[in-house]
């Protein structure tokens, strides 16, 4: 069967032994399999039972990144990083190609969205997620609607978890001479010049305006077995997080020691708002490969 659904999730699952799952909470994906391994991160005190974001795989943004910096924002009231992540979504269907790709669709309006989040965000929308597996490959795209009859602007990102065997020997390249927010450093503003990036302290970094649409992230293993590339589609901007020692303890639903095991690579469009007429659609997206 190329899909299995229950009350929580769908997975699907590819001829060559690929496989994916996505909670309809946030239509999170939380797991990603390839080669016979486990290609995302999903920290072991995330909670999978709707009471808070799930910690790890690929849970989405919108249509606010972390906390909106002008108290006047539309966004300004709603929860760190908006309302998709904490809402349920509805499940549209699979579809086969050729046993060449498996695609699911899941759906969003705002007349699901939790009562309280709505009040405060009464924007008229849809979204539509869309999942696609290949033996080696896994694409995720986001259609935004503006279902009202005024114009709304929004953020979105992909927060993409992978997980790593050592992030010490991990580095990042395709960033290079890209202006960089950093988070850490109060919102100073930095270009990166180094040929990659690297990961040995705490790391919060929006990189603007990436013109670069490929990405990759080296694992540092023998003939560079494991290695991801990341493809971005109609977004403008990519985050580099890595919580380090202190901000990984102080998270209930991240283990002490778990940020040496992972990395964030997010491709979004969050430095500025993206304005979306009413009866118009958006569309944004990765795809990420594995080197098998």
């Amino acid at each position: 069967m190329p899909s299995q659904i229950n009350d929580e999730k769908v997975s699907l699952i590819h001829s060559s032994g690929s496989s994916v799952e996505v909670y309809f909470f946030g239509a999170t994906i939380t797991s990603w399999k390839c080669g016979g391994k486990e290609r995302l991160f999903l920290s072991k005190d995330s909670k999978l039972d709707g009471t808070k974001a799930i910690r790890g795989g690929i849970p989405l943004i919108f249509p606010q990144f972390a906390k909106a910096s002008e108290p006047s924002a539309e966004t300004a009231n709603l929860p760190q990083h908006g309302i998709a992540r904490v809402s349920t979504w509805k499940w549209l269907g699979v579809n086969v190609d050729n046993d060449e790709e498996l695609t699911a669709r899941f759906g969003l309006t705002d007349s699901q969205v939790p009562e309280n989040f709505h009040k405060e965000w009464p924007k008229k929308f849809e979204l539509i997620f869309i999942v696609t597996l290949t033996a080696d490959t896994l694409k995720n795209t986001l259609e935004v609607r503006n279902k009202g009859t005024e114009p709304f602007g929004f953020n979105a990102l992909l927060h993409t978890y992978y997980s790593v065997p050592d992030i010490s020997k991990v580095s990042i390249k395709g960033l290079n001479d890209i202006t960089y927010i950093d988070k850490v450093t109060n919102f100073t503003r930095v270009q990166d010049v180094k040929d990659s990036i690297t990961i040995d302290q705490e790391t919060d970094r929006i990189y603007e305006n990436v013109t670069r649409d490929e990405f990759l992230i080296d694992l540092g293993q023998p003939g560079g077995v494991g290695n991801f590339t990341l493809k971005k589609l109609n977004l403008k901007d990519t985050v580099v997080w890595n919580p380090w020692i202190g901000k990984a303890r102080s998270m209930s639903d991240f283990g002490d020691e778990e940020y040496k095991n992972m990395v964030c690579v997010e491709p979004g469009t969050v430095t500025e708002y993206v304005k979306l007429e009413a009866d118009k659609t958006w569309e944004g997206g990765q795809i990420l490969k594995v080197q098998l």
